[in-house]
């Protein structure tokens, strides 16, 4: 589902409500365990420089163990001790339904602005590709939806800005460079959408070929897929 676009009022500053990418980067690891598991020390080698994830979001040991406690909070993982012979008990992180299902409403909807493609978008597209990559290609073709209707949204304002004379002209003319600025990063994101929606579809190829669909398809609740087939009908 692609919410509406953002009022201009929204968009001109920090969002409110978090988008909590770390927090769903981990729920989105411990689903791409086959166990549906993992120890904090694991979890946080994902976020290395050296690691994919990585390379979007940064996150110290001591970060994630503060996210995994949040998550517990909430209900997304559950916590047990796991004895190993010979050193101190180590807690086990395991994903419960609740948080499987928040993982998957969270990676079936697009973002609500252009900024947020660099880290909430990412995030999601990478976890997207390796659960499902199907959700990917549905994912990446809603986002580019989204960000074609702010391209035209953002040029008719540009357009009106410049009609308008009764402000300062200084203070007039900065405002245009600044939806100018926001047009170009917008229709620079588009065009890097076209992009990865062809990598995405082939990745999608490529799963079929190798029959990881199929093994990874109960990896998320079944409404995550939902779009996938209303597309095939």
């Amino acid at each position: 589902m692609i919410p509406p676009l953002p009022a201009a009022d929204d968009d001109s500053g920090d969002s409110v409500v978090p988008g909590m990418a770390a927090e769903h980067a981990i729920l989105g690891l411990l689903a791409l365990s086959e166990s549906g598991t993992g120890h904090g020390y694991d979890l946080a080698r994902q976020f290395s420089p050296d690691a994919p994830l990585g390379n979007v979001v940064r996150l110290e040991p001591g970060m994630v163990y503060h996210h995994l406690k949040k998550l517990e909070r909430l209900g997304w993982v559950s916590a047990v001790p796991k004895a190993e012979p010979g050193r101190p008990a180590r807690r086990l992180f395991a994903l419960s339904s609740s948080g499987r299902a928040e993982l998957g409403r969270w990676l079936a909807e697009p973002v609500a602005r252009t900024r947020e493609i660099r880290l909430d978008f990412l995030v999601k597209l990478y976890l997207a590709l390796l659960l499902e990559p199907a959700l990917a290609v549905r994912l990446v073709d809603e986002q580019r939806d989204l960000c074609a209707r702010l391209v035209e949204s953002l040029a008719n304002r540009l357009r009106s800005a410049q009609v308008e004379e009764e402000q300062d002209p200084v203070t007039a003319r900065f405002g245009d460079m600044v939806l100018d600025m926001r047009l170009a990063q917008t229709r620079a994101a588009l065009a890097w959408l076209d992009r990865v929606g062809r990598d995405a579809a082939m990745a999608v190829q490529r799963a079929d070929g190798l029959g990881l669909a199929s093994e990874r398809s109960g990896a998320l609740p079944a409404f995550a897929r939902r779009g996938d087939r209303e597309r095939k009908g």
